[in-house]
């Protein structure tokens, strides 16, 4: 069987209950698994799940017309499944996903707040969106209204990438007026990614799922506004549990949507005022990179001996790997030359990143 049907027909049977699937195929992969065998596995035994799995064939249609517009199905223990992401005990089985799947094991930053967010909520968005895209992050959020809006709109505006992670199905944008904003983010080098199978709405319940997957792809979450009881604050939560660090920015006390900043604050938030406070974070990614068995697995022995054990994420300058280093600048350019004729670091404006950005 075709290995991007299995993967679909695998994703309709189990969804919305894709970190199940994700369990079982850490044990069983799906191409050494009959369809078959994963019936007595399903999470309900209802007719639909059941019949996608003794019925591939009724996917053909929907595969073909999804594959026309770009989207391809990755399994968890795929090569290009997003490492981060892999890490997590509820990772999702199959994941969706259109664009270029390299950019989602790069450097993400999570950028999340109020849909109904203010002038000034929106403007900070789209501001921090745009200078961290700027010094390499894809920023990823979940293309709702407001701040997630602005912060896909501030990636785009520094030319930068951006993934929106959806709560529904691969066959519709949500909300209808996102359509647009969607296009552009193809068009500009980002991904858009679900677990959720062809068909699936968007439903309230499916969106604190849909929030796991933005951190989780992510090094750290940025909280822009956020209500008290917000799911904001929900994906906060999951990302501290997830071991990846959390930046709240404050904002007037009069403020409702402030409240919920202030609280992520007092409980151990980085304070976030200039992009200084997230580039000053650059250990603490570090720390998530070494601790993730994925990404380690993925970078080989010998990613992180000689110069590039001295490249951290996002933008390295010369003054800074010859300070990290202690070569001289002669060496340091003659390195460098050979890491980029190697393919192992490219060239960008203030300095040198790594491939795929791994520290």
């Amino acid at each position: 069987m075709d290995a991007q049907l299995k993967r679909l027909v695998l994703c309709a049977a189990f969804s919305p209950y894709s970190a199940l699937l994700g369990r079982i195929l850490r044990e069983h992969a799906p191409d050494d698994t009959p369809l078959d065998r994963f019936r007595s596995w399903l999470p309900n035994k209802n007719r639909l799940p059941d019949r996608r799995l003794r019925h591939p064939e009724d996917l053909h249609g929907p595969l073909t017309a999804l594959s026309g517009l770009g989207w391809r199905w990755l399994a968890l223990g795929d090569d290009d499944y997003p490492p981060l992401l892999a890490d997590l005990p509820d990772a999702p089985g199959v994941l969706a996903v259109r664009g270029d799947p390299a950019v989602l094991a790069g450097p993400q930053l999570a950028m999340v707040g109020a849909r109904a967010a203010s002038a000034d909520g929106t403007d900070n968005a789209f501001r921090f969106a745009r200078s961290l895209a700027a010094a390499g992050f894809a920023i990823t959020s979940g293309l709702a209204l407001g701040v997630d809006a602005a912060a896909h709109r501030g990636a785009l505006a520094a030319g930068g990438t951006t993934v929106a992670v959806l709560g529904n199905g691969p066959d519709r944008v949500y909300p209808p007026h996102h359509r647009k904003l969607a296009q552009q983010i193809i068009e500009g080098g980002g991904v858009l990614v679900t677990e959720f199978a062809p068909g699936s709405q968007p439903r309230r319940e499916y969106f604190p799922a849909r929030n796991r997957i933005i951190s989780g792809l992510s090094f750290g979450t940025i909280v822009v506004e956020a209500a008290l009881r917000s799911g904001s604050l929900i994906t906060a939560r999951t990302a501290a549990e997830q071991g990846r660090e959390v930046f709240a920015i404050p904002g007037s006390l009069h403020n409702p949507l402030s409240k919920g900043c202030h609280r992520l604050l007092r409980d151990g938030a980085n304070w976030l005022e200039s992009v200084d406070d997230v580039l000053h974070a650059f250990g603490d990614f570090r720390r998530t990179l070494e601790d993730s068995p994925a990404l380690s697995a993925a970078r080989g022995p010998d990613d992180t001996s000689g110069l590039l054990a001295h490249f951290t994420t996002g933008i390295n300058s010369l003054d800074d790997l010859a300070r990290r280093s202690g070569l001289a600048m002669t060496e340091l350019a003659e390195q460098l030359a050979d890491l980029e004729l190697e393919g192992r670091i490219k060239r960008v404006a203030g300095g040198y990143s790594r491939h795929r950005g791994l520290a």
